[in-house]
């Protein structure tokens, strides 16, 4: 049997070790006779790879999804429910992890697709290395990538299907990659412009007949800009009062959070200002020097310590208030080379307390 899941339930794929199934009974929902259709692609839209939001649209075809209610976070308008009304280019698409589907009306051909054994044995990952059916690039440039065919699901399943699942190889890990590839290679800047066209004679349904000229594509859509998403400890609301440090472990580094993977060293010490201040409000203070590293567990993050603990256990002195700023101008850049510019001090400011 085979198991896939995709968007909310992670990019897999996988066979059972007694065997595959085959392509599930043509359901009153697809549409078997003509070419395949491509009813609508969308993209991923959401960090927990659960909403997708569609970048094209086909109009007049009563076949394209509208609402969906199985959308795990509730009913979804994926299309207008007036079919003369295509959808505007998906701006502001997730820039890690992101995904293309590209749905259609009824089954493909699965032989686009290569089933290939994971290490360990019993298992079988989908690929499309070999296949390669669409032509993906991002700022001109082409985009290595994989994916997988889904033939499940129809106009109101979640995810709808059955379709073409494709994602760059730096998110995808392929099981024909070899074991130990680097896929940092494969990334995709923040911030760039990307498009999908389908290789005209390559998808084919179960009769042979390809996908009409005309919905080719290109289909469009931007990834968002790279951008400081969060903080542990979280930055001070200075609207409230008073304003109160939160303690933290002398052992834990501050770690800040962006929505991409971050290159390394981009974030320099002397962009970080760490001050031992008399309180949350003070401008003024002892200055610390700052050490930057990429998070071990996360590469969308940066851990900031001090220098000068004396103790390599120990991230801060003990027993101190402290209040961590980036300098005016200071930048950081995923590992594509897209950048983000850091907030200034009155608008991001981290304020905490170390314990004994």
């Amino acid at each position: 049997m085979i198991c896939r899941s995709q968007g909310y339930l992670a990019a897999t794929a996988c066979v059972l070790a007694f065997g595959a199934c085959s392509d599930p009974e043509q359901s009153s929902g697809l549409r078997p006779d003509g070419p395949p259709e491509v009813l609508s692609v969308l993209v991923a839209n959401a960090a927990d790879q659960i909403a997708e939001e569609a970048t094209f649209c086909k109009t007049g075809d009563s076949k394209r999804p509208g609402l969906v209610p199985a959308n795990p976070n509730g009913p979804s308008q994926v299309c207008p429910d007036n079919l003369s009304q295509g959808v505007d280019e998906a701006k502001d698409v997730i820039p890690s992890g992101w995904y293309v589907r590209v749905m259609f009306d009824e089954l493909l051909n699965p032989d686009i697709e290569d089933l290939i054994e994971l290490p360990g044995g019993g298992l079988f990952g989908g690929s499309l290395m070999r296949s390669q059916p669409v032509t993906l690039t991002c700022n001109g440039v082409n985009v290595n990538y994989s994916g997988y065919y889904d033939p499940s699901g129809n106009n109101i399943s979640w995810a709808l299907g059955p379709s073409l699942f494709i994602q760059p190889l730096m998110f995808f890990p392929d099981p024909a990659l070899p074991v130990g590839t680097d896929l940092e290679d494969f990334s995709v800047a923040s911030g760039s412009n990307c498009q999908l066209s389908i290789k005209p004679d390559v998808i084919v349904d179960k009769d042979g007949n390809k996908v009409p000229a005309a919905q080719l594509g290109p289909f469009s859509f931007t990834l968002a800009d790279m951008e400081l998403t969060a903080s542990t400890p979280a930055p001070v609301d200075f609207k409230k009062t008073p304003v109160m440090p939160v303690t933290i472990k002398t052992t834990a580094p501050v770690v800040v959070n962006f929505n991409a993977p971050v290159k390394k060293d981009s974030l320099l010490p002397g962009e970080v200002t760490i001050l031992e201040v008399a309180d949350c409000l003070a401008t003024t203070g002892t200055p610390h020097p700052a050490v930057v590293t990429v998070d071990k567990d996360d590469p969308q993050a940066f851990d900031i310590v001090e220098d000068d603990t004396g103790d390599p256990k120990k991230a801060w002195l003990p027993s101190k208030t402290f209040t961590i700023t980036f300098n005016a101008g200071a930048n950081v850049e995923d590992v594509a080379g897209g950048p983000a510019t850091l907030p200034v001090a009155e608008d991001f400011t981290i304020c905490f307390k170390t314990g004994t």
